[in-house]
C-alpha cells in the first residue's frame, strides 16, 4: 500500500520540480513579445504558466492619494513585511528572506450562495475543503447555522442571491477585504463548482517571487475583453485587456493585491465594475491591467465549465490546480476519470478526483 502511494505522488513531485524551473527561466529572461500558450499538452508535459504584455501599459494609474500600502510596494518605497497583523517598514536596500510558502498562506475564496449549499458547496466540503478547512473562506448571502457549528469559515456577505454583475461584484468586494483584514500572502478565488488541488496550487504560486506582482489565472477569451470605461460627462472610451474568469478561478499575491486598494477596497470594487459595466472577474483584470499596468499571468493549469472538460487527458489530472463540471447542451461537461464510483454516483467526477489524489480518505472504495 506504501509503494502504491509513493507511485501515486511520484508524477506529482517530478511536476513541481519542473514548473519551478519554468517558471525561474520565465523570469529571468522577462520583458518577451507577447507569447502563446499551450492549453491542452500532451500526456505527460506539464503545462506552461505564461505571463503576457499588457496590451496598454500606459493607461495604468498611480494616483497621489494611494494608500501606503501601495506605495510601500513600489519599487523605489520601503519594503513592508507582515508580522500577525501589524507591517513593519524595513529600510530601503535591507535583505529580506521569504519564508517558505505554506499552505496555510493562501486565503482560498469560495463563492457561493444559499440554494447551492446542499448540493455543489456540500460535495466541496465533503472533498477538498475537508483538508484545507482553516484557511479557506466560504462567502454566501445566506446564514447556515449547521455550516457554522460546524467551524467552517462562513462570510454572509448580504449581498444578493442573483448572479447580477452588482451581486458578483458584491461578492468579489467581500472577499477582497476578507483576505486584505487577514494575515495570509495569496488570495485565491474560486467557485462553488471547483474543485482545488491544494498540492498543485502550493507548488505553482512557490514558484513565483513572493514579493511581485502576481495575477494568475485562465482567460475564457482568446483574446483581450474590450469594454467601454464611463468617464466624467457621461462619455466613454473603449479599453482593451484580459481577465481570469473567475469559473476557474485566480490568484494574486499580497503585493499586488495591496495596490489594488484605491480601485477594491470597500465600496470601490463596486464601483469600478460600474465603470465598466462588467461583472466581478472582469473587473479584477481591469484594475490589474489598465489601472496599474500589470499584466496577467495565463495559466492553463486552471478550468471552467466554459471549456471542454473531455479534452483534459487523465494522466495531466494530478497535475492541474483546478477543475470544474457543468451542463452544456443538455450533457454533463466532466473530466473523464476511471474510479470506483459510477457517473450516476459522481457525475461531477471529483469524489473519484480526490480518491485518487487522497486513496486513504475513509470514504474512499
Amino acid at each position: 500500500m506504501h509503494k502504491r502511494w509513493i507511485r501515486r505522488r511520484l508524477p506529482v513531485f517530478i511536476f513541481t520540480f519542473f514548473i519551478i524551473l519554468y517558471v525561474d527561466f520565465q523570469l529571468r529572461t522577462s520583458n518577451p513579445p507577447k507569447l502563446s500558450v499551450v492549453h491542452h499538452p500532451s500526456p505527460g508535459a506539464p503545462p506552461r504558466c505564461i505571463q503576457q504584455v499588457p496590451s496598454a501599459a500606459k493607461d495604468a494609474q498611480n494616483p497621489a492619494s494611494n494608500s501606503s500600502s501601495s506605495s510601500s510596494s513600489s519599487s523605489g518605497g520601503n519594503l513592508h513585511i507582515a508580522n500577525g497583523k501589524e507591517r513593519h517598514p524595513i529600510p530601503k536596500g535591507a535583505h529580506v528572506t521569504q519564508a517558505k510558502l505554506q499552505k496555510e498562506d493562501i486565503f482560498i475564496a469560495v463563492k457561493t450562495t444559499g440554494r447551492f449549499h446542499k448540493t455543489r458547496l456540500a460535495l466541496l466540503l465533503e472533498t477538498w475543503i475537508s483538508r484545507t478547512k482553516a484557511h479557506t473562506f466560504i462567502f454566501t448571502d445566506t446564514e447556515d447555522e449547521d455550516l457554522s457549528s460546524e467551524g467552517y469559515n462562513m462570510v454572509v456577505t448580504g449581498c444578493q442571491s442573483d448572479h447580477s454583475q452588482q451581486a458578483l461584484s458584491c461578492k468579489m468586494s467581500a472577499e477582497y477585504d476578507g483576505f486584505m483584514a487577514s494575515d495570509k500572502r495569496w488570495f485565491c478565488h474560486v467557485d462553488d463548482d471547483n474543485y482545488v488541488n491544494a498540492e498543485t496550487l502550493l507548488s505553482l504560486l512557490s514558484a513565483f517571487p513572493q514579493d511581485n506582482d502576481i495575477y494568475v489565472g485562465k482567460p475564457s477569451l482568446d483574446k483581450p475583453i474590450t469594454a467601454h470605461e464611463l468617464l466624467e460627462g457621461n462619455t466613454t472610451r473603449e479599453v482593451r485587456f484580459w481577465f481570469a474568469t473567475g469559473g476557474a478561478g485566480f490568484c494574486l499575491s499580497r503585493r499586488l493585491a495591496e495596490k489594488m486598494a484605491p480601485w477594491a477596497s470597500g465600496s470601490r470594487f463596486e464601483q469600478s465594475s460600474a465603470t465598466i459595466r462588467l461583472p466581478d472577474d472582469c473587473t479584477v483584470g481591469f484594475i490589474v491591467e489598465k489601472r496599474l499596468g500589470i499584466s496577467m499571468v495565463h495559466c492553463p493549469l486552471f478550468h471552467s465549465h466554459l471549456e471542454n472538460l473531455l479534452l483534459i487527458h487523465h494522466r495531466n489530472i494530478p497535475y492541474q490546480v483546478t477543475l470544474s463540471y457543468g451542463m452544456f447542451e443538455n450533457k454533463m461537461n466532466s473530466i473523464e476519470v476511471k474510479g470506483r464510483f459510477s457517473k450516476e454516483e459522481d457525475p461531477s467526477r471529483f469524489k473519484t478526483v480526490h480518491c485518487m489524489l487522497y486513496p486513504f480518505t475513509s470514504w474512499c472504495p
